[in-house]
């Protein structure tokens, strides 16, 4: 078994970080722009309406509710 001195590492583990090209910073910034407008062209009171009816279907997803096979059948055949 050999062993690999850490301070000889080379490759990825010890490369620095290299500094953002023009092109990742305008990329970045483009991407934060879009997004800010995208949050503002939905009103407020819609998103926080949108989370709490997907609150609700997921609570009422996760529960246990005990339903009659003939009723459901009565549901499915009324359409």
């Amino acid at each position: 078994m050999s062993v690999i001195p850490a301070h000889e590492l080379g490759g990825a583990a010890n490369a620095a970080p290299k500094p953002e090209s023009f092109w990742q910073g305008l990329s970045r910034a483009i991407d934060a722009y879009l997004a800010e407008r995208t949050k503002k062209a939905i009103p407020a009171i819609t998103l926080r309406r949108s989370r709490h009816e997907i609150a609700r279907c997921r609570r009422l997803m996760r529960s246990r509710v005990a339903v009659a096979a003939d009723t459901f059948r009565g549901r499915l055949a009324r359409g």
